[in-house]
Protein backbone atom coordinates (compact mmCIF):
# COMPACT_ATOMS: atom_id res chain seq x y z
CA UNK A 1 0.00 0.00 0.00
CA UNK A 2 1.52 3.48 -0.80
CA UNK A 3 2.24 6.12 1.39
CA UNK A 4 -0.73 8.80 1.98
CA UNK A 5 1.56 11.16 4.49
CA UNK A 6 1.55 14.26 2.07
CA UNK A 7 5.44 15.57 2.59
CA UNK A 8 4.90 19.06 3.58
CA UNK A 9 7.75 22.10 2.52
CA UNK A 10 7.14 25.48 4.80
CA UNK A 11 10.31 26.71 3.50
CA UNK A 12 13.62 26.04 2.08
CA UNK A 13 16.34 25.13 4.74
CA UNK A 14 18.50 27.84 5.34
CA UNK A 15 21.61 26.14 4.39
CA UNK A 16 20.27 25.93 0.89
CA UNK A 17 20.03 29.59 0.61
CA UNK A 18 23.01 31.33 -0.97
CA UNK A 19 23.17 34.81 0.68
CA UNK A 20 24.97 36.19 -2.21
CA UNK A 21 22.41 35.60 -4.41
CA UNK A 22 20.76 38.62 -6.00
CA UNK A 23 16.52 38.99 -5.57
CA UNK A 24 14.03 40.46 -7.50
CA UNK A 25 10.32 41.30 -7.92
CA UNK A 26 9.50 39.70 -11.39
CA UNK A 27 7.49 41.18 -14.02
CA UNK A 28 6.51 39.43 -16.59
CA UNK A 29 4.29 41.29 -19.53
CA UNK A 30 4.18 44.29 -16.72
CA UNK A 31 1.95 42.00 -14.29
CA UNK A 32 3.84 41.08 -10.90
CA UNK A 33 4.16 37.28 -10.68
CA UNK A 34 4.29 36.00 -6.95
CA UNK A 35 4.67 31.92 -6.01
CA UNK A 36 2.01 29.80 -7.20
CA UNK A 37 3.23 27.45 -4.28
CA UNK A 38 3.61 29.88 -1.16
CA UNK A 39 3.43 33.35 -2.78
CA UNK A 40 5.75 34.86 -2.43
CA UNK A 41 7.23 37.66 -4.60
CA UNK A 42 11.20 37.50 -4.44
CA UNK A 43 13.02 35.26 -6.91
CA UNK A 44 16.85 34.47 -8.15
CA UNK A 45 17.42 33.54 -11.75
CA UNK A 46 19.21 30.40 -12.56
CA UNK A 47 20.36 29.36 -16.25
CA UNK A 48 19.44 26.22 -16.90
CA UNK A 49 19.85 23.65 -19.86
CA UNK A 50 17.27 21.86 -22.12
CA UNK A 51 18.40 18.68 -22.26
CA UNK A 52 17.28 16.72 -25.58
CA UNK A 53 17.65 12.93 -25.66
CA UNK A 54 19.85 13.13 -28.88
CA UNK A 55 21.89 15.41 -27.73
CA UNK A 56 22.49 13.52 -25.11
CA UNK A 57 22.63 10.52 -26.86
CA UNK A 58 25.51 11.97 -29.05
CA UNK A 59 27.66 12.91 -26.05
CA UNK A 60 26.89 17.28 -26.71
CA UNK A 61 24.83 17.68 -23.66
CA UNK A 62 26.73 21.17 -23.73
CA UNK A 63 25.18 21.93 -27.24
CA UNK A 64 21.65 21.98 -26.15
CA UNK A 65 19.89 25.24 -25.27
CA UNK A 66 19.72 27.03 -22.55
CA UNK A 67 16.62 28.70 -21.03
CA UNK A 68 16.12 31.09 -17.72
CA UNK A 69 14.39 29.23 -14.54
CA UNK A 70 13.48 32.23 -11.84
CA UNK A 71 13.53 30.44 -8.62
CA UNK A 72 11.25 31.18 -5.80
CA UNK A 73 13.35 32.94 -2.86
CA UNK A 74 11.67 31.57 0.10
CA UNK A 75 10.08 27.97 -1.37
CA UNK A 76 12.53 27.03 -4.07
CA UNK A 77 9.36 26.59 -6.57
CA UNK A 78 11.34 26.92 -10.12
CA UNK A 79 9.06 28.66 -13.20
CA UNK A 80 10.43 28.19 -16.46
CA UNK A 81 10.60 30.77 -19.25
CA UNK A 82 11.11 30.72 -23.01
CA UNK A 83 12.55 33.79 -23.35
Amino acid sequence: MANTTPHTVDSMPEAAKKKNRETAQLIVKGRAVRCPMCNHEWFWEKRVLLNSRGMTFMGLDWANRESRAMVCDDCGHVLFFAR
